[in-house]
């Protein structure tokens, strides 16, 4: 995902993005501080395991070296005493094997570490001081030649004195020189150590105020826009609120919610909305409902209208053309209608004509369909009659309209066409025969029915 496109990312998608980010980050934390702390304990190794030791060889050289120092200055006394010399050789002997293991000791420590790279800190001031350390072993080993050679004449001149001082003053320089090395080193080791541990808690200290920091910040983004994305669309559905008919609300949402929760509130927003999408779709299907009534039904009399007399025809048309299916169609006139007009009046004339459909309503079966196709000519489909049992209905309601005797409304008749689907009957055609057979039962003299 581009930086781009995160403006317009999901909420998962941002929440995830930035949870990867910091996870990231905490592990470049993590693999910093093991490196530090990795490099930290190879130094203090260096410290521990060859620095210290390596003083402590010179310091041990060192007490060997003066126990000799001070076994010449006893040889030298005895002699000036006169008294039968000692012989100091074998101890002599033991102490130079005891230097020479040591020396060789320091030297091997040194070049192991060197060699196994173990050494991460000043590598070659250690090679200098393990070069130091094998020449002072040279001068060492001559002194103790000297010595021995010494102690086996059992005679010293005056020459020979001031020779072996002065061997075991550069001796002792030569020890104090390497010693005083091996202490700036351990000391210039533990110093960079130290510096490492301040760096590395100030650079660990720095990244974690880095992380808290960046997590609030991120963490407060992610806040604004949830509030933001809220807040749009509380507005949007609050201006779909008002574009509806305030209906009265149910009684659980007729009360405010209190509370500082964004997202409950949003909830109680929606479900408002939904309350009122719903009031509004029922109130939206019952329109429908009467549009539909308007659209199918008579105003005058309740009955179905032309426009649905058209739908219907053709419906009942497709079915008997497919299949064995049968229907009847009759069509009924009201007789001398203009005469009721004229002689009663328009008002008079519309309740007869109401009070007509509303009769034969009732008169007809359930799947029966009546229609008022003009103004005092009706129509009604009998699905699966045949002519008989249409001749039998029509002449059922034939008398019921004779007998009819309602208070303040005339006495009328009806004349009656009936027919029944023929093959390859068209609407039209099936409508015209009835409709002829109406006429024929007109010249009849009114008043009854004709079948075609």
């Amino acid at each position: 995902m581009s930086v781009f496109s995160w403006y317009h990312a999901s909420i998962k998608q941002k929440i995830g993005g930035l949870f990867v980010f910091l996870l990231a980050f905490m592990f470049c934390v993590i693999v910093f501080s093991a490196y530090k702390v990795n490099q930290i304990e190879r130094e203090m190794r260096v410290v521990a395991f060859l620095d210290i030791p390596l003083s402590q060889l010179m310091q041990q050289v060192e007490f060997i070296e003066l126990e000799q120092h001070l076994q010449f200055e006893q040889f030298q006394l005895k002699k000036q005493m006169g008294d039968k010399p000692l012989n100091p050789h074998q101890q002599f002997t033991f102490e130079k094997q005891q230097i020479k293991k040591l020396l060789d000791k320091a030297v091997a420590l040194i070049n192991h570490s060197l060699a196994s790279k173990e050494v991460v800190l000043q590598a070659e001031a250690h090679q200098k001081v393990a070069n130091k350390i094998e020449n002072y072993a040279k001068k060492s080993n001559e002194f103790e030649n000297y010595l021995s050679n010494i102690y086996a004449r059992e005679q010293l001149t005056e020459l020979e004195r001031q020779r072996v001082e002065e061997m075991a003053t550069e001796l002792e320089h030569a020890q104090r020189k390497i010693i005083l090395q091996l202490n700036k080193l351990t000391a210039d080791d533990a110093y960079y150590t130290d510096e490492h541990e301040k760096d590395f808690l100030f650079v660990s200290t720095l990244l974690g105020l880095c992380a808290i920091i960046l997590g609030l910040l991120l963490t407060s983004y992610i806040i604004q826009i949830i509030l933001r994305r809220i807040q749009r669309i509380q507005s949007n559905i609050e201006t779909l609120s008002t574009s509806f008919e305030h209906h009265e609300l149910p009684l659980e949402l007729q009360n405010g919610i209190k509370t500082k929760d964004e997202l409950a509130a949003l909830e109680h927003d929606i479900k408002i909305v939904i309350s009122r999408l719903n009031q509004e779709m029922t109130s939206r299907e019952e329109i429908e409902k009467q549009l539909i009534i308007l659209a199918t039904q008579d105003r005058l009399t309740g009955v179905f209208n032309r426009h649905k007399w058209e739908e219907q025809i053709e419906n009942q048309i497709t079915m008997a053309s497919r299949s064995e299916y049968q229907f009847a169609l009759i069509i009924l006139d009201i007789d001398h209608f203009k005469q009721v007009n004229d002689q009663f009046g328009h008002q008079i004339g519309d309740r007869l004509l109401k009070q007509l459909a509303t009769q034969l309503q009732q008169q007809i079966r359930t799947e029966d369909m009546i229609f008022r196709i003009g103004g005092e000519e009706f129509a009604i489909i009998s699905p699966t009659q045949d002519k008989q049992q249409a001749h039998q209905l029509a002449e059922r309601l034939r008398v019921y309209i004779n007998e009819l005797d309602e208070v303040s409304l005339p006495k009328v008749t009806a004349s009656f066409g009936v027919t029944c689907y023929q093959t390859d009957d068209s609407s039209s055609v099936i409508f015209n025969r009835a409709d002829k057979a109406l006429y024929e039962a007109k010249a009849q003299g009114r008043n009854c029915i004709v079948v075609a």
